[in-house]
């Protein structure tokens, strides 16, 4: 993994916000990569600025990053990106959305105790139906959960899912230069393969990598995803004579409530 020499790698995590979903990918690093985990607060809701200024404040800017966005952050990494507010090699952005992926799903859980719900134990069909990577895949993210579950507030996940029936960043996403990858999981039942085409229509320097799998790629194929990053990298090239985003206004329109 040549390509990934001297890089620096952040991690934005997926709703949790722990970066505990990053660990599965670790062992796979070389070890010249540097790696920032991005964490967000656990027992804090914030609104979307605020999780944008809470991203921005972690990162350490002395180099231009490859950014890996997960899921819940992807409308976050492209805020970053797209503002100016940080400067990058390269856009990742893995089995993720640019607006509420399942509207009407997300709609519907508004009249639901969610907080209530999230605290119970989970149901493993449930789990076996989300994840439908097999079995290995489902013991590894059962796992992940039970070390997710206790460390954030079940208000706060349930926040962030209301975060997201009412995220729309599609105005940011003209204003993306570099080059993005988007890896898209064939198996995902969270994210829907449409979720892509708002990526596809506007980014014209995105590629696409679709690996067999649930919506917990990285964790589940944690090679394939790899590979697909530096076959990625390997076709950008160095990020030194690429535009950077000019430093637009925060937010472009007012945000939808």
């Amino acid at each position: 993994m040549n390509c990934f020499a001297g890089q620096k790698l952040v991690f934005l995590p997926g709703l949790d916000g722990t970066g505990l979903s990053f660990e599965p990918l670790r062992p796979f690093l070389p070890p010249n990569l540097r790696v920032q985990v991005v964490t967000y607060p656990a027992h804090r809701c914030l609104n979307f600025a605020q999780t944008v200024q809470w991203a921005t404040d972690q990162i350490t800017s002395d180099q231009h990053p490859i950014v890996l966005a997960e899921s819940f952050s992807g409308p976050v990494a492209v805020a970053l990106l797209a503002s100016g507010r940080l400067r990058a090699q390269c856009l990742i952005l893995c089995t993720t959305f640019a607006r509420a992926p399942r509207p009407r799903l997300l709609t519907l859980s508004r009249f639901l105790p969610l907080a209530t719900l999230l605290r119970l134990p989970f149901p493993h069909l449930l789990f076996k139906h989300i994840v439908a990577g097999g079995p290995a895949s489902v013991t590894l993210l059962a796992d992940l959960w039970r070390q997710i579950r206790p460390k954030v507030s079940p208000k706060v996940l349930a926040h962030r899912l209301d975060l997201i029936r009412r995220l729309d960043v599609r105005p940011w996403l003209p204003r993306l230069t570099l080059p993005c990858l988007y890896i898209q999981a064939t198996g995902d039942r969270t994210v829907p393969a449409k979720a892509l085409l708002d990526f596809h229509q506007t980014l014209p320097n995105l590629h696409v990598a679709r690996i067999e799998g649930p919506h917990f790629i990285l964790q589940a194929q944690p090679q394939a995803s790899l590979a697909a990053i530096e076959s990625f990298l390997q076709q950008v090239g160095p990020s030194d004579s690429r535009p950077q985003p000019i430093a637009w206004p925060y937010p472009p329109r007012p945000q939808r409530h």
